[in-house]
């Protein structure tokens, strides 16, 4: 009889760690992708049960930032991935080290409260200590230069539909550019790229600064251009226009008409704007927040 209790004991002593495993559930976490707020959301439960009992709140509140920054990593990583380039930015990108960014970060908020521990972290896409501050982006590499020859043919068979001030012969100037996408499988990006139809790029990071495009964003995303985030950026007088393609690029660069960019790119005024970040997406609602 004595030797079953001891057997019971030991039977008893080693299922008991697992037992406590089992009763330790996995850390949730969850992502939310705020373009119109440009941020990232993120937030990460556990239940502080089985062998968790009894853990510091230092131990957890340092579970849970390593599970958010697990999740950060897997939502850059998709990020980097939509990026205007395609493939060839995307492996570009693949291997920059973000180790220092990601050391640098801090849990928003830790809670503990009956036996549920929480915390959230949020970052900027845009702006200082952002995502995109930290991504070698080709910022800076290229030039909108004057319309070219083709581009002066295009704007002179313009249909004369209040496009010009006083003459026929001026360009008109634009506050910014708001492109109609809410029809094409376009995704929001951190690098949103304009390209003619006949193949010529006019816009992305590369002709912005590094201080600019990382201070308001290559673009700004909204469902619906009255809003007054769209007006703030684009101006009073932009040129609106349809986007005709999404698919080049894994559809995460646009294509406008030739006859549009000659119109945007007319003015040296209006090309000044486009270096100012001035462009507007219009997406779908369903497409403004990204759940990861």
């Amino acid at each position: 009889m004595k030797q079953l209790r001891h057997l019971i004991a030991l039977i008893f002593c080693l299922l008991l760690p697992a037992a406590f495993a089992a009763s330790q559930k996995p850390v949730r976490v969850e992502a939310v992708v705020d373009w119109p707020n440009n941020k990232i959301y993120l937030n990460a439960v556990l239940d502080v049960t089985g062998a968790r009992l009894g853990t510091s709140n230092a131990e957890l509140r340092r579970e849970l930032r390593n599970e958010l920054l697990k999740k950060l990593s897997q939502v850059a990583d998709k990020l980097i991935q939509n990026l205007v380039d395609g493939e060839s930015a995307a492996d570009q990108l693949a291997g920059t080290d973000l180790a220092e960014y990601w050391a640098s970060l801090k849990v928003s908020t830790y809670q503990l409260a009956e036996n549920r521990a929480s915390a959230t972290l949020d970052i900027p896409l845009r702006g200082k200590g952002s995502l995109l501050a930290y991504l070698p982006l080709a910022y800076n590499t290229e030039t909108l230069n004057e319309k070219s020859k083709s581009d002066v043919t295009l704007y002179d068979q313009r249909p004369g539909i209040a496009e010009y001030d006083s003459s026929d012969l001026e360009p008109l100037l634009y506050t910014g550019l708001i492109i109609d996408a809410r029809h094409l499988p376009f995704e929001p990006t951190l690098d949103a790229g304009i390209y003619t139809s006949s193949g010529r790029q006019i816009y992305g990071a590369a002709y912005l600064t590094r201080t600019t495009a990382v201070r308001r964003g290559v673009a700004g995303f909204v469902s619906d251009e009255t809003v007054a985030d769209a007006r703030r950026r684009a101006g009073k007088r932009p040129l609106k226009v349809s986007a005709l393609d999404a698919a080049r690029f894994k559809g995460n660069a646009l294509v406008i008409s030739d006859e549009d960019a000659a119109r945007l790119t007319a003015h040296a005024g209006s090309r000044e704007n486009l270096r100012r970040a001035r462009v507007v997406v219009l997406v779908g609602s369903d497409k403004l927040r990204s759940r990861y």
